[in-house]
């Protein structure tokens, strides 16, 4: 039998893709919105913002992202990307074949939407990690400063800042990708429920997913500490700001009763 190999190339395109009206009667699959290309390629566009593209050349690609550009939410400037080659052997296992390329029995389009999801989490999730990386060196510059017995220098409102984009990082991040939730593939193909553990494990994606989740309690905990810390401090302020007024109008005081 021959062998097909076919080029699978994954990127993440903005913090989402709005793709409310771009339903099309040749769409092979809504969730993801998936339809093949006049040029014979196939395009699986992501609610999180991936773009999956399949047997497409990079100017056939950003053709289709700049009909995209009203769509994309917050276009990032720096991509995330993911490529894998698939070698189309039928009859044989499907796994990581030895050049690094992924071996699949057929081309057909239930396999192809299920590597498109391991890729589009995978960009993501990616995109994820390099955002929850800077916050973690903020976060990593606050502790050394509480483990040198000191409250961060930084001015209240700079501090608030970073706790809310914290945060809001936290809530964005939360419903972005759900490692629990199948592709809506598998309920109707039960049969490559096997497939999609083997691109799960390839991709590290629950290990992944874990990681970035203790990083957000850490984040939130972090955040937590550091307004505490903030209110303590405002606190101690306040009581010395009273005890100040209240010494001042006992030496007036003393002042009308000795003076006067």
């Amino acid at each position: 039998m021959t062998q097909q190999e076919i080029l699978v190339r994954a990127l993440q395109l903005g913090e989402r893709i709005d793709l409310k009206g771009l339903e099309r009667e040749d769409a092979f699959s809504s969730t993801p919105l998936a339809f093949r290309t006049s040029g014979e390629g196939i395009v699986i566009l992501f609610k999180s913002g991936a773009a999956v593209f399949i047997n497409m050349t990079p100017v056939e690609e950003e053709e289709l992202i700049r009909g995209l550009a009203a769509r994309i939410i917050a276009p990032l400037t720096e991509r995330e990307t993911e490529t894998v080659r698939l070698l189309v052997r039928p009859g044989e296992d499907e796994l990581l074949a030895s050049t690094g390329a992924l071996q699949i029995k057929s081309a057909d389009h239930d396999r192809l939407l299920l590597v498109a999801e391991a890729l589009a989490m995978s960009v993501t999730l990616a995109f994820d990690e390099r955002r929850i990386a800077l916050a973690f060196d903020g976060v990593a510059a606050v502790a050394h400063t509480l483990q040198q017995g000191n409250l961060p220098a930084s001015p209240l409102a700079t501090l608030l800042i970073q706790i809310g984009q914290a945060l809001a990082l936290q809530q964005r991040l939360a419903g972005r990708v759900d490692l629990d939730e199948k592709p809506d593939v598998l309920w109707d193909h039960p049969e490559l429920e096997r497939f999609w553990v083997r691109l799960v494990d390839e991709y590290d994606l629950p290990q992944r997913g874990r990681a970035i989740a203790r990083k957000l309690e850490v984040i939130r905990e972090a955040a937590d500490t550091i307004t505490d810390l903030m209110a303590t401090r405002t606190s101690h302020r306040l009581e010395w700001y009273i005890i100040a007024l209240i010494g001042l109008e006992i030496a007036l005081s003393l002042y009308d009763i000795f003076v006067r």
